[in-house]
């Protein structure tokens, strides 16, 4: 599966926010301005301007509801949830071609930063579905993990984060399993 810079950056950027709240352990990395402003940066977003609580607070609420199309729900309820919440951005799209290269952006000019942040992320999302199908988007299979992630590799057969060696730690207990089954050498 190939996705755009611009769409690849905006579905990592989602990927990013719903992992920062932790739902298996309760842990939220994305408590303060400076950690969005990191979270942001990583990603390749500008950021003309300080980030406002509003903003923080605006894309902590946004996390529940991107969660919710990672793993198996129905797509046509992930559809019609993520197009309310387009609806609910009040989403307007244009075509642009303010970097070089012509792309949709689908929020208002000069819109807030968390409302550009929030719209790009969902027409992200929704893009991936139209264009790859919803088993792309994914939670992790690793013991204790809860991240989601999503699956662009070619055979569709992703299963684990990596984000924290949730891949690495099932190999190896696999491997340990056999050798016990195995017995002694």
């Amino acid at each position: 599966m190939a996705l755009s810079d611009y769409t690849g950056r905006a579905v990592l950027t989602a990927v990013d926010l719903v992992n920062s709240q932790q739902v298996l352990t309760g842990q939220d990395t994305l408590a303060t301005e400076a950690e969005l402003a990191g979270l942001l940066g990583a990603r390749g977003w500008v950021l003309d301007r300080p980030l406002a609580a509003t903003d923080l607070e605006r894309l902590r609420a946004l996390r529940p509801r991107l969660r919710f199309v990672f793993g198996g729900t129905p797509v046509r309820k992930s559809v019609e949830d993520l197009n309310a919440l387009l609806r609910d951005l009040g989403a307007q799209p244009q075509l642009t071609d303010h970097d070089g290269d012509w792309h949709w952006h689908y929020v208002r000019p000069r819109a807030p930063l968390a409302e550009r942040v929030a719209t790009t992320c969902v027409v992200a999302l929704l893009t991936v579905i139209a264009d790859s199908g919803a088993a792309r988007l994914r939670i992790c299979e690793g013991a204790g993990c809860g991240n989601v992630f999503v699956d662009a590799s070619r055979p569709n057969s992703r299963r684990f984060c990596d984000t924290k060696g949730c891949g690495n730690r099932a190999h190896v207990t696999a491997y340990r399993e056999r050798r016990r089954q195995r017995g002694p050498e």
